[in-house]
């Protein structure tokens, strides 16, 4: 009779065989987290684009929606500065020395009253949006001094301050800016001053490549409408 205390071979072999099948399915699911990870940061990393013009610029995916606060804040002020810096006389384009006739600036016609705004003006209006463009031309055209087109007085939009955007809603933000229109005459005389002190309302925008053949109103709203954002409306902010 065997007794009670005598040895028993174990045999290790099931349990060898299910600790290498949890090592193994443990080794496997550390590696599937880590190639996730792996796709993940690669799908943030820069990618290198190629602009019109031939140069290269990097950029990241961060949304159809989202814009960063540095991107808003640059298309707000420089188009504002755009659109309230009114100036007739002709630009220098290259310094060949040929001795070229230089006009004014004839200006263009918004509304049904005559009332004109310069052509980079019109220009830039293409960073507003459809619904607000037509009515917020019409209002600046009669601000614009007749000696605009004279070339005897121009404007330029001093920016005192400009906030960081504000998220109104998904793709949506606003802005306040404090600044001053400031209207020159004879070459750098300041004439006059008048506060302009608004909240500032932009969304952002899908921009359709252009069309083959695209004609030079086309080309012009692209070129402002690339950064894909655009101003929907202008508020009166109160100081």
């Amino acid at each position: 009779m065997r007794s009670i205390l005598e040895k028993k071979e174990i045999n290790f072999t099931p349990i060898l065989l299910i600790s290498n099948t949890l090592l193994l399915l443990f080794i496997l699911i550390l590696s599937m987290s880590n190639s996730g990870q792996l796709s993940q940061l690669q799908s943030k990393s820069p990618t290198l684009v190629e602009l019109d013009d031939g140069s290269s610029i990097r950029v990241s995916d961060i949304g159809d929606k989202n814009r960063s606060a540095k991107a808003i804040v640059n298309f707000t002020g420089s188009n504002l500065v755009s659109l309230l810096s009114w100036n007739a006389l002709p630009k220098i384009v290259n310094n060949s020395g040929i001795n070229k006739k230089l006009e004014l600036d004839k200006g263009i016609e918004v509304g049904d009253k005559g009332k004109k705004v310069t052509t980079e003006v019109w220009k830039s209006s293409f960073s507003l949006s459809e619904d607000f463009r037509e009515d917020f031309l019409k209002e600046l055209a009669e601000l614009v001094p007749e000696e605009i087109f004279t070339g005897n007085v121009q404007s330029a939009l001093i920016v005192r301050h400009i906030s960081q955007p504000s998220k109104l809603g998904e793709g949506e933000w606003s802005l306040d800016l404090v600044a001053n229109l400031v209207f020159f005459s004879h070459g750098d005389e300041v004439n006059r001053a008048i506060s302009f002190n608004k909240k500032i309302f932009v969304r952002a925008i899908d921009t359709p490549a252009l069309p083959n053949n695209p004609s030079e109103a086309q080309k012009v709203a692209y070129k402002v409408r690339k950064a894909g954002m655009e101003i929907f409306k202008i508020q009166d902010l109160k100081l």
